[in-house]
């Protein structure tokens, strides 16, 4: 028997809002966030998408940043 988690797809893209609450953080930090330079965003017409792949990575690089610890590492 598949689990319901089975049927679940991770979504290509997410949204500003996704971001948001997936780091629990505000609206406006949210939105300084996608736009820095080495966030992993794109424009789609007028809306903000961030590809979940690149997000991920991106996460991954910030945690690994963490964990080399020290100032800048």
């Amino acid at each position: 028997m598949q689990s319901n988690t089975d049927n679940i797809k991770t979504p290509s893209f997410y949204t500003v809002n996704d971001v948001q609450h997936m780091l629990g953080i505000g609206r406006n930090s949210a939105y300084t966030l996608v736009n820095q330079s080495d966030f992993p965003s794109i424009y789609v017409g007028n809306r903000i998408v961030i590809p979940a792949d690149h997000f991920q990575d991106w996460v991954d690089h910030q945690t690994s940043k963490r964990k080399g610890g020290g100032v800048g590492g």
